[in-house]
């Protein structure tokens, strides 16, 4: 380049014909020079240094003030005080002053797909072909919220694949994306692990459509023993999900049907830990959840949601093999909660006079009226903080009936995104720190993503998955919501323009 410089600069005009090498060198020279240009400015729109800002790492310890981030080629590579780092002339700077960065957010459970259910049959019919767009709209959505990592845990698996794939390769804008697909043991939406349907009340579609969720992993697997799950499991997992997760239990909480037998649970986490996967459950009852911890699961969603209250000996069981608790905390927290109150005082006010319930149905409906498995949900939720466990936020947002369909709006606590930072709020009014609270939605979802060593924290070498504050939020955990800028493997993201198509997104 510099031969060409020198040589530009002292070369004459030359009009005969006979010196044609000099033209040619010249023109090489220029184009040489255009794309030299062409990829300094490719370096500097995708490399960044955020100066004089405070750093919350993820990590837990004392935020890092007045310091610079070195952002390029998707990861961070620099990270000190202000001032300290050489930085190329390419670098774009970002003024930090005043503001707060931490690593994005990641939701461990999410449903990003359309699958259905007894309440939802039209969604899928209408929109079934275009689920591939749904989940993109979906995930864009919780990104424009700071999330830039989620576990789908249960959905349509190859639309769900799909638009992984095309996040990862550059062809869609998104979070980074892990799925499971169908939970093992169940047989889509419309069947009676889901949703008690009985199969003899299918139509012809619905049956096609669980089939098109199960993905040859549903009822069945239940009644396999070892050796036929084992090639079922492998079979499922040569599709390509990130993770498994099976059914402890049923879907419903009551009655709470366990799925698995002991020795056929551990196949399925022994298969997911043989292919460096994580394995999960879904159980709804102490004895389902006790089976699935001893089998070695690695992580459990909701375990707040049980049957009853937690027996102390299984929250001990949870904290000494430290399994992660995957909690639903957008739900029962915040206005959630307080709505909650106020329909059990209404409750409670109606029933003064009721006479005593006869049957066990109606005292199981008594308890419904009151919100009693929803009282039991939160104080699960608060014991399993107070005693140490690992958790990170699983909100469960997901689709829900189209639009057109609903008859009231949705609930706003499991819209995407949205929902994710309600979860995090929601850890510290259930008793952790604002710090914890930020580590269990950074650090401990890259643990459960099994991706701690490439993003989940602010640390040199990682990816460059960050979210910039304008306020903090170890002052005050709503501070989350104060976001100046959204940045994913080292791309700033216009999250004014997400989502980039709107099908069901109605602006929340």
């Amino acid at each position: 380049m510099k031969i060409c410089l020198s040589f530009l600069k002292n070369a004459s005009p030359v009009k005969t014909k006979a010196i044609k090498p000099v033209a040619l060198l010249t023109a090489f020279c220029v184009a040489l020079s255009l794309s030299w240009q062409a990829q300094a400015e490719t370096k500097r729109r995708h490399a960044y240094a955020i100066n004089n800002v405070t750093v919350i790492d993820g990590n837990g310890g004392t935020p890092l003030k007045r310091q610079s981030v070195w952002v390029e080629d998707g990861v961070i590579k620099g990270l000190g005080k202000a001032g300290s780092l050489s930085l190329p002339d390419y670098v774009q700077v970002i003024d930090g002053r005043g503001k707060y960065l931490l690593p994005g957010f990641i939701d461990t459970n999410v449903h990003a797909s359309i699958y259905g259910n007894a309440r939802r049959k039209e969604t899928v019919v209408k929109y079934g072909e275009r689920n591939d767009e749904l989940v993109l709209e979906f995930v864009q959505r919780q990104l424009k919220r700071g999330v830039t990592t989620v576990r789908d845990s249960y959905g349509s698996l190859m639309p769900l694949m799909q638009v992984r794939d095309d996040i990862e390769a550059g062809k869609a804008v998104g979070p980074r994306m892990l799925v499971a697909g169908n939970i093992i043991g169940w047989g889509g939406p419309f069947s009676l692990t889901f949703s008690l349907i009985k199969e003899s009340d299918l139509t012809l579609f619905q049956q096609k459509w669980n089939d098109s969720i199960a993905q040859g992993v549903g009822e069945e697997t239940m009644d396999m023993g070892p050796e036929e799950l084992r090639k079922a499991i492998n079979e499922y997992l040569d599709k390509g999900p990130n993770f498994l997760k099976y059914g402890g239990t049923s879907h419903f909480g009551y009655p709470s049907l366990i799925g698995f037998s002991p020795r056929t649970q551990k196949v399925i986490v022994e298969e997911a830990h043989k292919r460096g996967l994580v394995a999960e459950t879904h159980a709804t009852s102490p004895e389902a959840l006790r089976m699935a911890v001893e089998a070695g699961i690695d992580l459990i969603q909701h375990p707040e949601i049980l049957s009853r209250r937690y027996p102390q000996d299984l929250i001990d069981m949870i904290v000494e093999k430290d399994v992660i608790c995957a909690m639903r905390s957008n739900t029962f927290t915040g206005d959630m909660w307080q709505k909650h109150l106020k329909r059990r005082n209404a409750a409670l006010k109606a029933l003064e006079n009721a006479p005593a319930p006869v049957t066990s149905a109606e005292q199981r409906a008594r308890n419904g009226r009151l919100g009693e498995f929803y009282e039991i949900e939160r104080d699960n939720a608060i014991r399993l903080i107070k005693a140490g466990c690992r958790v990170t936020i699983a909100t469960d947002n997901y689709q829900g009936k189209a639009p057109e369909f609903r008859k009231s709006p949705k609930s706003i606590d499991q819209e995407a995104g949205i929902g994710s930072l309600l979860a995090i709020e929601g850890l510290v009014e259930l008793g952790m720190s604002e710090m914890e609270a930020i580590v269990a939605a950074t650090k401990n979802g890259a643990i459960a993503a099994r991706g701690l060593k490439q993003f989940g924290t602010v640390e040199v070498g990682k990816s460059a998955d960050l979210l910039l504050l304008d306020a903090n939020p170890l002052k005050d955990i709503r501070n989350i919501r104060k976001q100046s800028m959204v940045m994913a493997k080292g791309k700033v993201i216009n999250t004014e323009k997400l989502p980039q198509q709107v099908i069901f997104y109605t602006g929340v």
